[in-house]
């Protein structure tokens, strides 16, 4: 018999039931009968916000306990921002949908709308990506780098009401999704400032065996999202890489075929090494063959 309830589980930050709403609204137009439940699930990046967390490349912070929820039927599927997931998933789930994708591009928040060009010399921005904290280097090295963690209204209330930093770099598809701070947003083109592979993409995740949440599921699934996001996170995958590893990847789907454009940043100097195409293992194997692995290294052990 078709499920009378279906419980959908998410982290409690306002962007995640934002994303988690979206997905209970679509579902609930699709299958009226059935009733669709948020469920927030308390994660291990929401409990612990330091930065040491995170610098130990730990994967799965935002989505370890979710997952833990959907196997031991807590919930019956899952909404994550795909780029928070790790490319390996437990055994016994599986991702059934990627809704459309949201505007992939970077965006950067200042009071006084700046570019990165326009931004005061020595200004302080921040940021807790090495991605991000490479690419503005790259493009204003007198700018000072800060650290900082939280959810997408704390970042952005340390610019525009504590005023301690100028400047912050968050995803655009998070400003959309909450439809806040946009008059304050400055959009990084992805082909100077590459976003996270998955970026401003959600995935659905279910365990394997229920085909008819899968079914459901499917239905939100957005095909050239799928070509896109599978794309880059193999790309990800096979370089070794998890949200920690300064890599950026952008793509854009050209008739059956993904192209993608990537690069990884060092930590402890300007370097970037790129490499682009629609063969992910070949784009990887360029990337190992001009020194990504020593670059990749050096991520790690930062």
């Amino acid at each position: 018999m078709p499920r009378t309830v279906v419980r959908i589980g998410t982290r409690g930050s306002r962007l995640a039931l934002a994303q988690a709403g979206e997905i209970q609204k679509k579902l609930r137009s699709r299958f009226p009968k059935t009733i669709f439940k948020i469920v927030i699930v308390k994660t291990l990046g929401d409990e612990f916000q330091a930065v040491e967390l995170f610098k130990k490349n730990k994967t799965g912070v935002f989505t370890g306990a979710i997952e833990k929820k959907l196997l031991d039927g807590s919930i019956d599927m899952a909404v994550h921002s795909l780029k928070d997931l790790p490319t390996g998933l437990p055994a016994g789930l599986t991702l059934a949908a990627f809704p459309k994708r949201q505007d992939a591009r970077d965006a950067l928040i200042s009071k006084e709308r700046h570019t990165l060009e326009s931004l005061p010399l020595g200004a302080r921005v921040g940021t807790g990506s090495p991605r991000r904290g490479r690419q503005i280097h790259r493009l204003r090295p007198d700018l000072k780098l800060v650290d900082i963690r939280g959810n997408l209204d704390t970042r952005v209330a340390k610019v525009l009401k504590k005023k301690d930093l100028a400047a912050t770099v968050v995803a655009m598809a998070g400003l959309l999704r909450l439809k806040k701070y946009l008059r304050y947003a400055r959009p990084l083109p992805a082909r100077r400032f590459l976003p996270a592979p998955g970026q401003a993409a959600l995935a659905i995740e279910i365990r394997k065996k229920d085909n008819d949440l899968f079914k459901m599921a499917r239905r939100l699934n957005d095909k050239k999202t799928e070509l896109q996001v599978t794309a880059e996170r193999r790309f990800l995958r096979e370089l070794g890489g998890g949200c920690r590893v300064p890599a950026g990847v952008s793509s854009v789907v050209r008739g059956s075929k993904v192209y993608l454009r990537a690069a990884v940043f060092s930590v402890k100097s300007g370097k970037m090494i790129k490499a682009e195409g629609t063969s992910v293992s070949k784009m990887v194997a360029t990337l190992f063959k001009k020194g990504a692995r020593k670059i990749l290294n050096e991520a790690r052990a930062a």
